[in-house]
């Protein structure tokens, strides 16, 4: 055996050579030779082969190889009869506990086995025809073919993720490029690219859109966190998790896309927040009301009617925003929202309207100023901004650069992912122009320490649900005249309670104009005392300065 052939051998030893799965190394036969050595070097090309099969199958395949070759050795030592009915006795016991304790069955073995199986009997088989197919292979030498090894299969039966190695001189980009035939060819809907580490990825096969069905309304939490609110799921099945707390998020999406979807679910996971007044939320909904009048009891300012009044409201934050700046400086960076300090979240709907298609310069100017003051000094005192637009263009929202979350729904043109999720967003399996109309609040989001995008879906809240949230978690303070205050609260809250959270939500920072409150006969009966007995206590106090 000469080196050139020990090299090849022992080439799977070397764990820096273990991507390279395929060798074809000339049979030194010719036609001079006669038939004994001609045999000879067959059976020698048989034992090479044989030992540098079995040996790359052991290395390769640890664990599949120490289970193979203990059952044979126990087949030899003891006969098979006892083998068999150890396999059936383990067989029967699987069966039972997935009978009895399907959950526990599917998390501890029926996916592992379901993942074995895939492995030898779906990918490892073709797998290297299917990258010669897709020219996926490199060619180190002459002698040597190599391709992206599976290291890992694993599935959870709506997907299949192999873990691949990479050789030398592959990018994960030249599998990004290849996942449109890659999904033909496996039968499967979608296949996106995951990177972990440098050199490894996650070839994502989907098997089963877990986001087909429409997600009902999620329940109210019960203690919301401001940096991780459940608004929906993702495709794996895992919870959708939303940042508000030091952030400002941009929602794009095509007419009919959901937009109100993921507006709904944000309000839904905040209710507990608003109510006890944690959180202030600001709303303007250019529509006339259309999306967000049904829920305007849980907003502290609300505008639906004149573009004056809407840039008056944003104005407002703004200077609210930079006057909390200059009260909290020498506190700390780090802000905690409180009743004395709510975080403060505003929510604009098409707000396009009020900037790219509003005729009044002087007012578009007036909205774009505000907003970029909101975005750039917002996020450390504790304001953040939610906007949702139909058209993510520059000449609409020319400061894109300044929200950090953007959620990318259902658009028109691929051009279009590239502006709301950054460049190569839609190279890496974003391709928002692909979602059905059918399927509302699906998209796709940019997730912290994720270099590809996720593909999520909103959960929908129906009419029903936004009824009961706007009647059972209204904000103590309502500070427009278009926000009635729903009765249901009076009969649902004591005096003392409601008294101690306006209380707390009261600073003397609040404006006090004319018309900023509702009068005593807008009120009902319960509300009315109130207001009266809140007066009274505060006619006292300033008496007694």
């Amino acid at each position: 055996m000469t080196s050139s052939h020990l090299r090849f051998l022992l080439a799977d030893a070397d764990p820096a050579r273990r991507v390279l799965v395929s060798r074809r190394v000339p049979l030194a036969v010719s036609s001079d030779d006669t038939i004994g050595q001609t045999l000879w070097a067959l059976a020698g090309w048989a034992v090479r082969a044989g030992l540098s099969g079995a040996l790359r199958l052991v290395l390769r395949f640890p664990r599949t190889m120490f289970a193979v070759l203990s059952a044979l050795l126990l087949v030899d030592r003891v006969g098979w009869v006892l083998p068999l009915l150890l396999a059936c006795l383990l067989a029967l016991s699987a069966l039972v506990w997935r009978l009895a304790h399907p959950g526990s069955y599917r998390l501890w073995l029926g996916l592992r086995l379901r993942s074995w199986w895939l492995r030898w009997t779906r990918y490892s088989p073709r797998w290297g025809r299917l990258m010669r197919a897709h020219a996926l292979t490199v060619k180190p030498t002459e002698e040597v073919e190599a391709w992206p090894r599976i290291l890992r299969v694993r599935s959870t039966g709506a997907a299949d993720s192999l873990l691949l190695r990479l050789r030398d001189g592959q990018a994960p980009e030249d599998l990004e490029a290849k996942v449109i035939p890659l999904a033909h060819a496996l039968g499967s809907e979608d296949v996106r690219v995951r990177t972990v580490a440098p050199g490894r990825l996650w070839l994502d096969i989907r098997r089963r859109d877990l986001l087909a069905a429409t997600i009902p309304a999620l329940p109210v939490p019960a203690a919301p966190d401001l940096s991780r609110l459940e608004i929906g799921r993702c495709d794996d099945g895992s919870p959708w998790l939303l940042r508000l707390l030091g952030t400002h998020v941009l929602v794009a999406g095509a007419t009919d896309a959901g937009k109100g979807s993921v507006l709904q679910s944000i309000l839904r996971a905040l209710a507990p927040l608003i109510a006890s007044g944690v959180v202030e939320v600001w709303a303007i909904d250019p529509k006339g009301g259309m999306e967000l009048y049904p829920v305007r009891s849980l907003f502290t300012r609300y505008a639906d009617e004149s573009t004056k009044e809407m840039a008056d409201l944003l104005t407002d934050f703004a200077r609210v925003t930079r006057e909390r700046s200059t009260a909290l400086k020498g506190h700390g960076r780090k802000f905690t929202p409180s009743v004395a300090t709510p975080f403060r979240l505003g929510i604009v709907d098409e707000f396009a309207f009020l900037s790219a298609y509003q005729p009044d310069h002087t007012l578009a100017r007036e909205v774009d100023s505000a907003v970029q003051i909101i975005c750039s000094q917002g996020r450390a005192p504790g304001s953040a901004l939610l906007v949702a637009v139909q058209d993510p263009s520059k000449e609409v929202v020319p400061y894109r650069q300044l929200f950090p979350t953007r959620i990318a729904l259902r658009l028109d043109e691929p051009t279009q992912v590239g502006m709301v999720l950054g460049p190569g967003a839609w190279e890496r399996g974003a391709r928002c122009e692909e979602i059905p109309t059918w399927a509302h609040g699906t998209g796709y989001v940019k997730l912290d320490g994720r270099r590809e995008p996720v593909r999520v879906r909103a959960a929908y809240p129906d009419d029903d649900d936004v009824a009961a949230l706007a009647a059972g978690y209204p904000a103590p303070l309502a500070a427009s005249r278009s926000l009635p205050v729903a009765s249901s609260v009076a009969a649902t809250r004591p005096l003392a309670d409601l008294s101690s959270a306006i209380d707390g939500a009261f600073t003397s920072d609040t404006p006090l104009g004319d018309g900023a409150y509702l009068g005593d006969d807008e009120l009902d009966a319960a509300w009315a005392e109130f207001s009266r007995d809140f007066q009274r206590r505060n006619q006292t106090s300033n008496s007694d300065l």
